[in-house]
């Protein structure tokens, strides 16, 4: 049985899931570099090493694990745990609790420039996942105590794809750069589900609620069975039985730019991920519901402990739904950034912003930066982000780029409390970036100081 809370709480944790740190945008050196701006190039050409050439994680929300984690009996359980108490489960939530992540591991790498070695062009396989989730308070109360409420828009999305893309970028100026990347997508898997309207109320001897929603499956199509009146729904129970990947096609295009204002100021600008994924009706599901259910609900035993509610997708008659396909944008984002560089650009302070547009909100970043380049083969920054009020965070990044290797790391989970494991439970918005490649090739020359 899929219980609604259990997919809905599994997708509120895949925060532990490790897209870009905002400390890595002024890391020359770095071959991830270029995920933020397709005009941005590494110092060389390189070869990624498979599956570890660029591991990236981004989440954003406005709440953290330690809203939904917590210790009980020196063990450490979810809020949903029968043995915690309501208060200490319910005391750190919102109106409306939301959270995204975003997932990114490099399968394949490589690039180069040019003869002039102003042009680089590059070839990546990537694959990626995003996932949202939103929940309001009142559905955690209705859960931990049994009181009525309405929980309307709550909801989830998670989809899955591969890319497989092609950058190039070159200069229109002097000074100026343009990069453009072409991406070609095939989709994997998608789940979402939204509630409209969702009022459980309690009857004379049992639950009831009104439901009115809608749920969207590709990729995992749930089989169908016939209801008492005729209408055909879906079975969850075999969910996952059928598999029909690829679920799609998509396309999706990067623009940015560059521009050197002075030698020791520059500016860039892109726009990310302008495109659409279109899920096939072959491979996908539409279901509808609008209905009163009846449940089980909470109950209270005699040790005063509640149960959680018995509600299930298989209590909900999802009809099936006319199904020509399913067509989404992507998840685009904007970035801009600005960097000021002194002592032969050995030194640079950066200012950054990101605005990425999740499934239900958009975010907001603001990044400050310190950029350390002592060496053409050692860069280091350190930052302070700010999260749309949602919360602040301190980053550093470290890039190791001699004639053998090029390796990279960024995080901004180094202040924040964690569990023994390294679990980072108390910071609502985090990133994480590795990658490790090859340097290949000519050494470009796109800036007229040079570190030695």
């Amino acid at each position: 049985m899929k219980k609604i809370y259990t997919l809905l709480f599994a997708a509120l944790l895949v925060v532990s899931a490790s897209a870009q740190n905002a400390t890595s945008y002024f890391m020359e050196g770095s071959v991830a570099r270029s995920q933020w701006n397709p005009a941005f190039a590494p110092n060389r050409g390189y070869v990624n090493i498979p599956f570890i050439g660029g591991i990236q994680a981004d989440v954003q929300g406005n709440i953290a694990l330690d809203n939904f984690l917590t210790m009980q009996n020196g063990k450490l359980t979810t809020i949903l745990n029968s043995g915690v108490p309501a208060s200490l489960a319910l005391a750190g939530l919102d109106d409306m609790n939301r959270i995204g992540a975003g997932a990114k591991l490099d399968l394949i790498g490589f690039g180069a420039y040019t003869k002039n070695k102003r042009n680089f062009w590059s070839v990546e396989v990537n694959m990626r996942v995003n996932a949202d989730a939103r929940a309001p308070y009142q559905f955690f109360d209705f859960v931990k105590n049994g009181n009525s409420g309405n929980f309307a828009n709550l909801g989830m999305s998670l989809d899955s794809y591969i890319e497989t893309s092609f950058s190039y970028s070159f200069p229109i100026i002097d000074k100026l750069y343009l990069g453009v990347r072409g991406k070609f997508l095939v989709g994997a898997a998608r789940v979402a589900f939204n509630f409209s309207d969702f009022e459980a109320y309690m009857g004379a001897d049992r639950w009831y609620a009104h439901t009115a929603g809608t749920l969207e499956v590709s990729g995992l199509v749930p089989g169908t069975d016939v209801s008492s009146d005729g209408t055909r729904i879906y079975n969850f129970d075999d969910m996952g039985e059928e598999v029909k990947v690829p679920a799609g096609y998509g396309f999706g295009v990067d623009i940015g730019a560059t521009y050197d204002i002075l030698p020791e100021l520059q500016l860039s600008l892109s726009v990310n991920d302008i495109g659409f994924m279109a899920w096939s009706s072959e491979s996908s599901a539409v279901g509808k519901v609008d209905e009163d259910v009846e449940f089980t609900g909470v109950e209270i035993g005699t040790d005063g402990e509640a149960t959680q509610p018995s509600l299930d997708l298989d209590e909900l008659s999802f009809a099936v739904a006319d199904n020509s396909g399913l067509t989404k944008a992507l998840r685009a984002s904007v970035n801009a950034g600005a960097e000021y560089s002194i002592l032969n650009r050995r030194i640079g302070f950066g200012l950054f912003y990101s605005a990425k547009f999740w499934e239900y909100k958009t975010r907001h970043n603001l990044t400050a930066s310190v950029n350390f380049r002592p060496f053409k083969w050692l860069h280091a920054s350190g930052s302070f982000s700010y999260f749309g009020g949602d919360s602040t965070a301190a980053g550093v990044a470290l890039n190791i780029c001699p004639g053998f290797i090029n390796l990279f790391v960024a995080t901004d989970l180094l202040l924040c409390e964690k569990t023994p494991q390294w679990v980072p439970i108390s910071q609502s918005n985090m990133n994480i970036t590795f990658g490790m490649a090859v340097p290949l090739g000519r050494r470009g020359e796109r800036h007229l100081t040079k570190i030695k």
